[in-house]
């Protein structure tokens, strides 16, 4: 009988140390984000969950890989500080490498104030840079950091406890390359079709692409745009930067459209954000020697297009961002031509009273017009009072008349001494439909 009640209180120790060890429970979680961006930086925490005895201290190595992250600072986490009634801990022996941390420590060297069991406890703080796009790569717990490596352990009863650990899976999320468009505004321009004669001005814009990327720094750009010869000719080009670059060579001697260079800074003190940016004024005309419909009501579409292909050699368009070159996305340009005969009702050059003569009478008149509130030829031919066609009407044509008139001055500029409507600086005489002199 004695040896079965030997038997059984040994078998219920066995089962109460059995018990209490699976009891004690002891963690090493390493936490942080499961996604960070590639160049930005990242951190991630050592926690501590345990159940059970006091804990008398503990060591530990954090890996990283170095391919993909790289540790750029440590710090104790908040647990550390309360350690010892708040006195910190007797020992702490911390490392740092570019693949992880190591960190040996001891609460208490008599044995007093042992950590008592607790859950989130912050051990440590680890700072990374994400350096390279990869689908997963960790930060954890580790054995073989350090000379000779430090063993992740925890010190319970004297004795070294080999805690549970998980680590952190980060996936580093490439960052794409910024991306351009090259942009020319559309533009419609209404022309005489009596000469078929045009010119118009366009504006050539770069607007970096909503893509993720974050605004570049570019440093230069080249460009090519063509037109179509039979119908443009293009007659400058400039640019319109808030700076003057170092570099900007223009070339026109392609007939087929024109290029640049631009590089903002040589030494590059100089670099530019381009969102929705105007970088270039173009001007056109009619083509060289071709007017465009000439006594004809028309509409003429052309384009100006980006291009590739001009220039000797051919010009990339492309913008410069950190020394590498990124070429560009298009959106051309339509150019509508719209032609309409103006009918030019003729009209007689400094007879401003509309009496089918110039003389002394005009003159006056056109003082009265001037300075007299009347009478007026306003609403019914003005232009026949720019006698001397310097598109102003002052004094100094009355005084054009009375020259001509006593003094052998010149004539009146045509049409003169017959009606006419030659070309004049001013609009075309549309407004002489009630003048009589003719």
């Amino acid at each position: 009988m004695k040896q079965i009640i030997v038997t059984a209180v040994a078998a219920a120790v066995v089962l109460g140390f059995a018990g209490a060890a699976e009891a004690q429970t002891y963690s090493l979680t390493v936490t942080g984000p499961a996604q960070a961006a590639e160049g930005a930086a990242f951190d991630a925490a050592l926690i501590l969950d345990f159940t059970g005895d006091p804990m008398a201290g503990f060591s530990y190595g954090v890996c990283n890989d170095p391919a993909f992250t790289t540790l750029t600072g440590r710090v104790d986490g908040a647990a550390i500080g309360t350690l010892n009634g708040g006195g910190g801990p007797d020992f702490n022996e911390v490392s740092e490498f570019a693949d992880g941390y190591t960190a040996g420590l001891v609460i208490c060297f008599t044995g007093c104030n042992p950590l008592p069991a607790g859950n989130d406890l912050e051990l440590a703080i680890g700072s990374y840079s994400a350096d390279a796009e990869v689908p997963s790569t960790s930060v954890e717990t580790c054995d073989t950091l350090g000379n000779p490596p430090v063993a992740t352990v925890v010190v319970v009863n004297g004795a070294s406890v080999t805690p549970d650990q998980i680590g952190l899976a980060v996936e580093i999320v490439g960052v794409p390359d910024p991306a351009y468009t090259y942009s020319v505004a559309d533009v419609a321009v209404d022309y005489n079709a009596d000469d078929g004669l045009f010119s118009f001005d366009t504006a050539v814009s770069i607007d970096q692409d909503d893509n993720g990327a974050p605004d570049a720094l570019t440093q230069g750009f080249s460009m090519g745009l063509s037109h179509e010869t039979a119908v443009l000719e293009v007659t400058g080009v400039v640019t319109t930067l808030a700076f003057s670059p170092d570099f900007a060579e223009i070339s026109l001697s392609d007939p087929n459209g024109w290029t640049i260079g631009c590089v903002y800074s040589f030494t590059g003190a100089t670099t530019a954000v381009l969102q929705d940016t105007e970088v270039i004024t173009a001007s056109y005309q009619n083509a060289a020697g071709a007017p465009l419909g000439t006594g004809m009501e028309q509409t003429v579409m052309t384009d100006l297009l980006l291009s590739d292909n001009v220039g000797t050699p051919p010009v990339a368009n492309v913008v410069v961002v950190a020394g590498a070159s990124l070429t560009a996305t298009f959106d051309d340009a339509s150019i509508t031509l719209t032609g309409t005969i103006v009918q030019q009702i003729p009209f007689r050059r400094g007879d401003a009273n509309g009496d089918g003569t110039v003389n002394i009478a005009d003159g006056i008149w056109i003082l009265n017009d001037l300075f007299q509130n009347g009478p007026t030829t306003t609403d019914t031919c003005e232009i026949a009072n720019d006698v001397n066609d310097d598109s102003v009407i002052d004094s100094s044509d009355a005084v054009y008349i009375f020259n001509y008139r006593f003094l052998n001055g010149p004539a009146p500029v045509a049409p003169f001494p017959d009606c006419g409507t030659t070309p004049t600086q001013l609009p075309s005489p549309d407004d002489c439909s009630s003048y009589g002199a003719c």
